[in-house]
């Protein structure tokens, strides 16, 4: 009854003293006891809880409770001796009022329940908030490195909350209530001197309460999808509890120094005076009236204007209340913006009229209905591979830009260049069938962002799709993930879209032939696809700054181009020099397709006269010599080389004929002297070849008799061929008979 009359007392005052006696700490025994249990309890359930229903705040919290089970546990220790000590007092009088002389000199050496609580005072309980800090600390910073572990994407960690939103706020609330209950129960009985030490039970019972009430803010957070707030709430947690065991160590340092009257037993180092200040409102309150007489210098406290402020404040508050309810029914939707107006998180409104133009919009008060709006006409811009990290310089393929960090550039694979495809071996098989499945397929890489936004009335000719917009997905950043679900979404998309666009086309077609085209085509089909799943989203642009080989390839495709170019340099020589060397047979440029179809048209004239049969054969050769008439006429019209040499050919035939002519008129004219005298005509004949060849001839003089002399000598015909009259012709007229 004094217990609950001390916390019944709004001032915190004994109403009565209290004997100390083993009853007493009996009591106190009894209910540190309960705390332990109740502590226990605490702690065992937000543990199962958090592990069955994968919460983890709720084991993060259980944390706090079952590190507290060590501060029970001491004054379960401390209150157990301070009782065995009382009895042992109590003894000890008893025996005192006996007259024996064998009790007569009895000292504290012989009351080992005394030596034993100095004992608990100066080790156990040292070690009890040692072990307490410790237990704090070490959890507090496994808490924050675990927490940190998130952001890393090699990390495998996640933070897991329940779906079960309504019954983990109903057991925040109950469990905090019943803390903060047991902590106003402790610190009353706390107010008696030979309960002091409760304190520290009641700070870690109101501890419990701010841990508990801090999830079930973070819970009801996650009604609105603020799910960042419970993470919040662990981190403010976990800093909680090194917070409080850095409080402890200092307090057990300063307990080193700080002094004591005799008899007088230590303040635990764990029973921390910030926790045991919240425990005590009231009294909170009053430092700050004392702080506020000091400052002013005079008694501030019962001046009627803070009197009026303290009976005002409560008017005033709810004034300041009702305004802010009456100005949230106002909502202003920006030009830019579409609003909604939700209640309890259901949209309110007619079917085909829930989105709000930009304007005035009215509404319940809060928390009956909120608003909520949504910037429809800002572009946003999604990186759909990893963005570049520094400058770029887009027709340098050997130096590629280094991506954000350090990721790996996107392969999108496109079907073989055509080149490739044409190439044959020397059998004539093509050589992609002869190397199987190596020339396939082609690898380009590619650096791809997209611009969208929602689709809202931008003009006024089309409805809003903001709905559908925000149902194809949330604003929820994952762990390790830096795009929202519906840019997830975009990408997964635009990705899918691009391997499949791309893999249709070939090499030649991704590089350099379709290059200017690749965006636009991209937007469409995007375009299409989100249209289709009725994702209420516009794609503005897709940008391809970048689509190149691989890094290891470039060498190849750098080579590629100085050999085309090589190969056009020597098509171009060959070229210029076949309609040189044309132009310098027929004469003219435009004559010479016409006179290499003339010629063909003789070959083929020729060959068909050749292979015909007597009777068609008269024909065929009228045919030929018109054709050759007509190659005739056209290098005439010409009067390039070709021609000379067809006239050259005509004026020799005819030079050689005239001579053969001469020829025959002049033995014509010797007939009739041979047939009048063949002997003078024979002897003139020779005398004629002797004079003309005797000069140029070597001659011997033989000193021999002529009787002494016998020659013998062949007389040989020396004529050509054909011709009986070939010794009576000139040495020029012979020279042109000569093969």
């Amino acid at each position: 009854m004094e217990a609950l009359a001390l916390f019944l007392d709004p001032t915190g005052a004994p109403v009565s003293e209290m004997r100390v006696d083993h009853l007493a700490f009996q009591r106190a025994v009894n209910i540190a006891g309960f705390g332990f249990l109740l502590q226990a309890v605490l702690g065992a359930i937000l543990l199962i809880v958090g592990l069955s229903l994968d919460d983890t705040s709720s084991v993060v919290a259980s944390l706090w409770c079952l590190i507290g089970l060590v501060v029970w546990l001491g004054l379960l220790i401390v209150f157990n001796q301070h009782r065995l000590e009382r009895l042992e007092a109590l003894e000890q009088e008893d025996l005192s009022s006996d007259t024996s002389a064998i009790f007569e000199h009895a000292g504290e050496d012989g009351l080992p329940a005394a030596r034993r609580l100095r004992s608990v005072y100066r080790w156990i309980m040292p070690g009890v908030s040692v072990l307490y800090a410790g237990g704090l600390a070490v959890a507090g910073w496994l808490v924050m490195r675990w927490m940190a572990s998130l952001e890393s994407e090699a990390s495998a960690a996640e933070f897991m909350m329940s779906s079960h939103l309504g019954w983990m706020v109903a057991i925040y609330l109950t469990f905090a209530v019943a803390s903060f209950i047991m902590s106003r129960f402790l610190a009353g009985m706390a107010q008696q001197d030979a309960w002091r030490h409760l304190r520290g039970g009641a700070g870690v019972m109101i501890g419990n309460a701010l841990v508990l009430l801090a999830g079930a803010i973070g819970e009801t957070f996650r009604f609105f999808d603020l799910d960042g707030v419970i993470e919040g709430v662990v981190w403010g947690v976990a800093a909680f509890m090194v917070a409080v065991a850095i409080e402890v160590v200092l307090g057990l340092i300063l307990n080193v120094y700080r002094p004591r009257s005799a008899g007088d037993f230590p303040r635990a180092a764990h029973d921390s005076s910030t926790l045991s200040l919240l425990t005590r409102p009231d009294s909170f309150v009053r430092s700050i009236n004392e702080a506020v007489n000091y400052q002013f210098g005079f008694d501030i406290s019962s001046s009627w204007g803070y009197q009026l402020l303290l009976r005002s404040g409560a008017w005033l508050v709810a004034l300041a209340i009702v305004a802010l309810l009456a100005m949230s029914t106002v909502v202003v939707v920006g030009g830019r913006d579409e609003g909604l107006r939700l209640q309890w998180g259901r949209i309110v409104g007619e079917p085909g009229s829930e989105v709000r133009p930009s304007g005035l919009m009215m509404k319940l008060p809060w928390p009956i209905e909120q608003s909520d709006t949504w910037d429809v006409t800002t572009v946003r811009q999604l990186a759909v591979t990893p963005p570049e990290a520094g400058p770029v310089i887009y027709n340098d393929w050997a130096n590629p830009a280094r991506l954000l960090d350090r990721a790996m550039p996107v392969g999108f694979i496109v079907r073989p260049s055509e080149s490739s495809d044409g190439r044959t071996d020397d059998s004539g098989e093509s050589a992609s069938n002869a190397s199987g499945q190596e020339s396939a397929y082609s690898l380009v890489t590619a650096t791809i962002s997209v611009q969208w936004r929602p689709k809202g009335v931008h003009d006024g000719s089309e409805p809003s799709e903001l709905l559908s917009y925000l149902d194809f997905g949330g604003e929820r950043v994952q762990r390790r993930s830096m795009y929202t679900d519906r840019e997830r979404m975009i990408r997964a998309l635009l990705l899918s879209e691009t391997t499949r666009y791309l893999g249709g086309l070939t090499l030649d077609d991704a590089l350099a032939n379709d290059r200017a085209a690749l965006g636009e085509m991209l937007r469409g089909l995007v375009q299409d696809r989100l249209d289709t799943l009725d994702a209420g989203i516009e794609v503005v642009s897709v940008d391809l700054p970048s689509v190149a080989p691989p890094k290891d390839s470039v060498r190849s495709f750098e080579d590629l181009p100085v050999a085309i170019q090589q190969s056009d340099s020597t098509v171009a020589r060959a070229e210029r020099d076949k309609t040189k060397q044309l132009t310098t047979l027929v004469g003219r440029q435009d004559l010479i397709d016409p006179v290499i179809q003339a010629i063909d048209a003789v070959d083929a004239a020729r060959n068909a006269m050749l292979e015909s049969d007597d009777a068609d054969r008269d024909a065929l050769k009228r045919d030929w010599q018109q054709a050759v008439e007509h190659a005739e006429l056209l290098l005439r019209q010409g009067g390039g080389a070709a021609y000379q040499v067809v006239s050259s050919a005509d004026l020799l035939r005819w030079v050689e004929l005239m001579d053969h002519r001469s020829q025959v008129s002049r033995v014509r004219g010797q007939e009739a002297a041979w047939k009048v005298s063949p002997d003078i005509f024979q002897q003139r004949a020779i005398m004629e070849i002797y004079a003309r060849n005797l000069p140029y001839m070597r001659k011997f003089v033989l000193g021999i008799k002529p009787e002494q002399l016998d020659l013998s000598y062949e007389v040989r015909e020396l004529a050509a061929p054909n011709m009986i009259f070939s010794d009576m012709l000139s040495d020029e007229q012979a020279k042109q008979m000569e093969p």
